[in-house]
């Protein structure tokens, strides 16, 4: 009886050893020391300009600058620095485009900006586009002998002119960064976030 006994009392408090570890396993809820202390960085970044109501996400491993001009809402920079993006909301007063109007615009509005600067070497004709439901123009053109280069979208929307520039420095690194600067533009949107 008094072996029975013992038996009981070591199942008791074996069973209460188990069971303690599991349910306080150090393993499930320990954090590594790494993780605590850095904070985890979303995918993408959804950026949404208020006053146009566009919107666009980001890599989230780009860090967003400070602008130093007003109508500068965003410029998002990756580690290397060697690319970015500039987002720019200038009041343009003009009207809703259409397809029969959108010429007229790059004739009188897109064209003199992009040929306002002398060291602007375009690599192709620019092209209308469609982007987020907006009408527009891009631009893929080379600067100052090729210090850089820039894939830049003039999209139109209610009196204002949404412009996307993604740079690339030096310009031979465009056409590497092309595939990311269209997944960016890809996920803009005219109507705000989706």
């Amino acid at each position: 009886m008094v072996a029975g006994a013992l038996a009981a009392i070591l199942a008791i408090v074996g069973g209460a050893y188990v069971g303690r570890n599991l349910l306080f396993d150090d393993s499930i809820t320990k954090t590594p020391a790494a993780e605590k202390q850095k904070p985890r960085r979303p995918a993408l970044v959804v950026f949404h300009e208020t006053i146009s109501d566009v919107s666009l996400s980001y890599p989230g491993s780009w860090t967003r600058r400070e602008a130093t001009e007003d109508d500068v809402p965003l410029i998002a920079v990756p580690p290397d620095t060697r690319t970015s993006l500039l987002v720019r909301v200038s009041v343009t007063g003009l009207e809703d485009l259409t397809a029969e109007t959108l010429p007229i615009v790059k004739e009188k509005f897109t064209d003199p900006l992009i040929n306002s600067v002398k060291t602007v070497k375009l690599l192709g004709p620019p092209k209308a586009v469609t982007l987020g439901g907006l009408l527009g123009y891009r631009y893929r053109y080379t600067y100052r002998s090729g210090a850089g280069a820039h894939d830049h979208y003039f999209l139109f929307k209610r009196g204002r002119m949404i412009a996307l520039v993604f740079q690339a420095t030096p310009a031979a690194r465009l056409d590497e960064a092309q595939a990311q600067f269209d997944r960016i533009a890809a996920s803009f949107s005219g109507k705000g976030p989706a």
